[in-house]
């Protein structure tokens, strides 16, 4: 019989030597091990067993090197993006390469809040050389959207170039790029995403309108109440609340004699937590009852839509697009410092039928 482990037990001074036993052990063993040591960590304050699940990064099975890159999205360790860019660079399997650019987009995110220009640049220039040599239009999409958190023409020309496709993946991933890059001047192309055929990108330019957009862009928004996907009438609730004020709080009231149960609770839970941000003194606002709610979510499998995050927006639908109205390509003007200034200069074409080194 094998020498069960006890986490309580294990520290630094004994990280080698626990790799080395669950080494030993059955790839499925090793996997179930991993998330009780990820489950553990979680649970135990001050508990940091970072060092030793990042041992199996290189290890042979595709899942178990998915399930530790998915586990580095937690680190703030510095020495984190230097993992990251070499996953992104070196993994074969889609999934995991994916997952890391992602998880890459975080760290963009963080460098953009924080202001850290040398490691902006350092990211930009990475992700844009990736852009130019991967050859999955996934994993360009991917990058597209993780590294357009950062304002730079390149970028812009680079949103453009996807949003004129005829694939509805790209355009996607162009809808998806402007909500992270928060300048106002894509909010005339999300506006006109938002009736779009593809219901994935309908619910992707109505979160990322709600980003840039206020509460003029709250009528815009509410239609999509009434669409036929419920995502997307989901994604309209979240678009409401991230937009808050007097008005998005009425509109979420209002949603209460909503026939969908699952917009009834979504909707409730955004009030809750709109109100809570305001401060106000009341029993509703409990963190308990928001708790409540939220798992009364999570029981019934809907996804709560707290996080715009690039890859986990394509776990809605997305990922995966098609195409409506899209701006002609010799829009784009290699001479012209910001592709979409001059929008309305070009005429809209008939409807198409179909992110520390």
């Amino acid at each position: 019989m094998k020498k069960q482990l006890d986490f309580s037990k294990i520290n630094y001074e004994t990280f080698e030597e626990t790799y080395k036993h669950i080494l030993r052990m059955k790839e499925e063993e090793i996997i179930l091990t991993i998330e009780k040591l990820i489950s553990y960590e979680e649970e135990k304050k001050g508990v940091d067993f970072e060092t030793l699940i990042l041992m199996f990064l290189e290890h042979k099975n595709d899942q178990i090197r998915l399930l530790v890159t998915k586990y580095m999205s937690k680190s703030s360790d510095l020495s984190t993006i230097r993992r990251i860019k070499k996953i992104i660079i070196n993994e074969k399997k889609a999934e995991i390469r994916n997952q890391a650019i992602n998880i890459f987009g975080i760290w963009i995110s963080y460098y953009v809040e924080k202001n850290k220009t040398k490691e902006i640049k350092k990211s930009l220039d990475f992700g844009l050389d990736f852009i130019n040599n991967s050859k999955s239009d996934e994993s360009q999409n991917m990058m597209l959207q993780s590294i357009s958190f950062i304002n730079n023409n390149k970028i812009d020309k680079l949103i453009m170039k996807k949003y004129s496709s005829k694939k509805n993946e790209d355009i996607n991933s162009s809808i998806i790029s402007m909500g992270n890059n928060g300048n106002t001047k894509w909010i005339p192309l999300l506006e006109d995403n938002l009736d779009h055929n593809y219901s994935v990108i309908r619910t992707n330019s109505c979160i990322s309108l709600s980003y840039l957009g206020n509460e003029e862009h709250l009528d815009q928004i509410k239609d999509l109440l009434e669409d036929e996907e419920l995502e997307t009438q989901k994604a309209a609730v979240l678009g409401i609340s991230n937009i808050s004020g007097v008005y998005a709080k009425s509109l979420l009231e209002q949603l209460r004699f909503s026939s969908e149960p699952e917009i009834v609770q979504l909707s409730k839970i955004k009030l809750l937590e709109i109100k809570a941000d305001e401060g106000l003194d009341s029993s509703d606002t409990s963190e308990s009852e928001i708790e409540e709610e939220e798992d009364n979510l999570k029981n019934k499998n809907i996804s709560d839509f707290d996080e715009y995050n690039a890859a986990e927006i394509e776990g809605w639908g997305s990922l995966n697009p098609d195409g409506t109205s899209f701006i002609a390509p010799d829009a784009v003007d290699d001479d012209i410092d910001d592709p979409i200034k001059s929008l309305a200069d070009y005429e809209k074409p008939i409807d198409q039928p179909r992110i520390d080194d």
